[in-house]
């Protein structure tokens, strides 16, 4: 058995402190286990865990195994073998997605921003040539390792809200608030349209934001986005913010949550300039 990046996670404090200087645990995780990065620039690590981890790793770098590899792809390898022996009837059940059998393989059949994933023990299926951005892939296995059930709690809140999310905070704001801003700023109904064609809900009542609109990109896993048109002659800039549902960290952890508010930014602008090239 492989020691992977989650391994080594699973030891580390799992608080995002930084003080490595990688903006998580998982990062610095990967980057010890891919790339050789030392694991001694953790500062928070007891000695007796210390000395274990870097025998471990001695040994497998020996080998040659995961060193070297993309980041992707060793976190997703991980995850996939992970998979192999869960409960897939079990998972659909408590995830709400489609279960199948054929042939005596089971498959997941998983709903992802409007698309429908095809997933077996062995990995996810491609159809035809089928292009799949790597990082997918592992937000896909990671969502299934989690396998929450927790039933969610219908209350919005902030990345803030979460426990050690503030190397996070950042990400989100550049890779997701401000991009849908800047793309948006004065182009509320354009910013509606790209909302409805990715089957975007509009919420009402709740919120004092010019525009809301519900996702659900995943099953048991919703996004609230709020947004805020410009005022010039107020001097306003345009503002947007993503909620999740309270219990959001049962069904993936933080660096999940990030990406699925980035990638809700990347579609909403793809259908933007969809619709300007038509």
């Amino acid at each position: 058995m492989r020691f992977g990046p989650i391994d080594l996670y699973k030891t580390l404090p799992a608080t995002n402190c930084g003080d490595c200087g990688q903006p998580s645990c998982l990062a610095f995780a990967t980057q010890v286990v891919g790339y050789g990065y030392a694991v001694t620039e953790c500062p928070h690590l007891e000695e007796a865990a210390l000395q274990e981890v870097e025998q471990v790793l001695a040994r497998q770098r020996e080998k040659g195994d995961y060193l070297k590899k993309a980041n992707h792809k060793i976190t997703r390898d991980y995850l996939k073998e992970k998979i192999r022996n869960h409960d897939f009837k079990a998972i659909s059940t408590g995830l709400d997605i489609g279960y199948s059998v054929g042939d005596g393989v089971e498959a997941l059949k998983i709903p992802y921003f409007g698309r429908v994933i095809t997933m077996r023990h062995t990995g996810i299926v491609r159809e035809n040539d089928e292009e799949f951005d790597p990082w997918d892939e592992v937000l896909l296995y990671n969502y299934i390792f989690f396998s929450g059930s927790k039933p969610l709690k219908g209350i919005w809140v902030g990345l803030e809200s979460f426990p050690n999310s503030l190397p996070k905070r950042a990400a989100l704001e550049e890779g997701c608030h401000r991009r849908i801003s800047q793309a948006f700023a004065g182009a509320q109904g354009e910013l509606e349209q790209a909302c409805r064609k990715l089957d975007g809900i509009p919420v009402a009542g709740g919120h004092s934001a010019d525009l809301a609109y519900r996702f659900q990109p995943l099953p048991r896993m919703p996004l609230l986005l709020l947004f805020w048109d410009e005022d010039r002659e107020e001097g306003f800039d345009a503002q947007t913010k993503i909620l999740f549902d309270e219990c959001a960290l049962e069904y993936l952890d933080l660096e999940g949550l990030t990406f699925v508010a980035e990638k809700l930014a990347e579609n909403l602008i793809s259908r933007k300039k969809e619709e300007l090239n038509v």
